[in-house]
């Protein structure tokens, strides 16, 4: 039987924002597809919750997105198998280790960077065919209050996000004519496993500049993810949009 319901794929699904987006683009219907890379017991463990909550059964792949082999594979599998991706939720990535830029080995940050940035630009180079042939389709790509402010002992992690946004702005320009929505989502201090290691003398500064003084929830900028890729206004793309309680402002 062909799948009736629009197809979302959230990369890096299984932990943090990713899970939460998982989640809520379940509850709006979607058929949801998450990637993971090396932990299938946690993405098992997703799909229980979501069918315990009544939602169609997500669907879980095993994928390094920074390998544009597998990406490609997937993508092509997905299409005969599943269907054509509606939307696309560029999740996956990684922090890096939070060294100061001279202590940090080039090896290590070079793959801070060039992880992050594959991630995006794999993905989008697997689905964009499809959204073209249809002239329709949606893409969030996840960046970071660090890309726009920087963040000490994360200059990889920095400049990563910061590169994928200026990616999304152009592909937006070429894509947008085609009817194909691309934006970002810039989530600032979340409380999730990537938040752990940021510097902790920088991280009581950024609490205390946010007039909520707290931390945001992995649902929130789940919430504002959901929004982008579901019911946005048309007039909406090309957009970097900052969740961050304030702390940047």
């Amino acid at each position: 039987m062909e799948n009736t319901k629009k197809i979302v794929l959230i990369t890096g699904g299984t932990r943090g924002i990713g899970r939460h987006t998982c989640l809520k683009m379940a509850e709006r219907g979607y058929q949801v597809l998450l990637t993971y890379k090396s932990n299938r017991e946690m993405a098992e463990e997703l799909v229980q919750e979501i069918e315990a909550q009544g939602y169609s059964s997500p669907l879980i792949y095993q994928c390094d997105m920074t390998e544009p082999e597998q990406v490609n594979s997937l993508i092509k599998f997905i299409k005969k198998e599943v269907g054509i991706i509606d939307v696309l939720i560029n999740n996956a990535g990684v922090l890096g280790n939070s060294k100061p830029f001279l202590l940090t080995p080039d090896q290590e940050w070079w793959f801070t960077l060039n992880t992050n940035i594959a991630c995006v630009v794999n993905t989008c180079r697997a689905v964009l065919p499809m959204m073209i042939a249809r002239k329709k389709g949606v893409i969030v790509n996840l960046t970071s209050l660090s890309g726009q402010k920087g963040n000490p002992g994360q200059s990889a992690y920095s400049a990563s996000k910061a590169a994928i946004v200026s990616f999304s702005k152009a592909l937006h320009k070429e894509m947008g004519p085609l009817g194909i929505k691309i934006n970002c989502v810039s989530p600032g201090l979340i409380e999730t496993d990537m938040t752990k290691d940021i510097n902790p003398a920088y991280f009581q500064t950024r609490l205390a500049n946010s007039p909520l003084k707290r931390m945001g929830k992995p649902e929130e900028v789940a919430n504002l993810i959901a929004y982008m890729a579901d019911e946005a206004p048309s007039y909406l793309i090309g957009q970097e949009i900052t969740i961050d309680g304030g702390i940047g402002v």
